[in-house]
């Protein structure tokens, strides 16, 4: 496949994920996707996808990521609320059928702000910016050992800078320390990211094999710092090992159509969860304390 260079509404409308049918020529499985299997039964990842809700923390960082890699897509992506508030009828139908992310002049203007930040502000993430291709599509059909049907990955891949050996990426966060930079790695699985996104440029590159990858992070409240961190190698092969047990399991669930939930079988619970049940309770004359 093709490594293309499109719009992220277009991205994520064209290339859907067939839960009912992984194996559909159609059908796309991506890193959030397979992810959310990570806190979930395959039970659940068939039958009820987490539903996908926006935070005002999501559209914020969305909003930041448009106006830096994809400007032109903005209208495609946000939409000025016509009302003040929505207390009125009018108001709350009009944000119901609304297919996009709800901005306002001032957020549009503060986000202008932290998007000159990166693109000027930080020499480092300026000079990633700008020798970047941008909201790049990575498309590969893979078989996994788990079954002899063939899938389908995808990836929207922030920049490819030319002539280095890393990707990179753009990410909003409210605890800008490198404690907090290494949290979110871990809650969200970026090192995972970072291995399927690599994992997928090499599919396509031969001749331009990447090994690293690095994150540029901004403070989500003004002034808007940034800084660059690179996630170690170890853990991008710690990503990709995780990454493929859990397509696997997929994988092996979709071959057999067979979905369990996450306790099969009859779970023996410790001791602990008696003490906790009874503490200060009265038996046989006596009271339970803490010693």
């Amino acid at each position: 496949m093709n490594t293309l260079e499109v719009l992220p509404s277009q991205y994520h409308s064209a290339l859907g994920l067939d839960r009912g049918d992984i194996f559909n020529p159609d059908s796309y499985l991506s890193k959030s996707t397979i992810w959310e299997l990570y806190q979930s039964s395959l039970f659940k990842w068939r039958n009820y996808p987490r539903q996908f809700k926006p935070t005002p923390a999501m559209s914020w960082g969305s909003l930041v990521d448009c106006l830096v890699t994809s400007p032109d897509d903005f209208e495609n992506q946000f939409v000025m609320s016509p009302f003040d508030s929505f207390r009125t009828k009018e108001a709350k139908q009009w944000k119901e059928d609304c297919t996009q992310d709800i901005v306002t002049v001032d957020m549009v203007a503060k986000a202008k702000g932290a998007a000159a930040i990166l693109t000027g502000g930080h020499k480092v993430a300026a000079e990633i910016i700008e020798r970047s291709q941008t909201q790049v599509v990575l498309l590969n059909k893979i078989q996994h050992p788990a079954s002899e049907k063939t899938v389908n990955l995808k990836a929207l891949l922030d920049f490819a800078p030319e002539g280095v050996d890393y990707l990179a990426d753009l990410k909003t966060c409210h605890d800008f320390t490198a404690n907090g930079f290494e949290k979110a790695i871990g809650n969200f699985g970026y090192h995972v990211q970072a291995a399927h996104y690599l994992s997928m440029w090499n599919m396509q590159h031969p001749d331009d094999q990447r090994d690293r990858f690095l994150i540029i992070w901004q403070d989500s409240a003004a002034p808007y710092e940034v800084a660059v961190t690179e996630i170690p190698g170890a853990d991008i092969a710690d990503g990709a090992d995780l990454f493929n047990h859990l397509l696997g399991r997929i994988v092996r669930a979709a071959d057999k159509d067979d979905w369990p939930m996450q306790y099969t079988k009859p779970i023996l619970l410790g001791r602990a969860a008696y003490a906790a049940i009874n503490e200060g309770i009265e038996m046989d004359g006596y009271s339970t304390v803490n010693s």
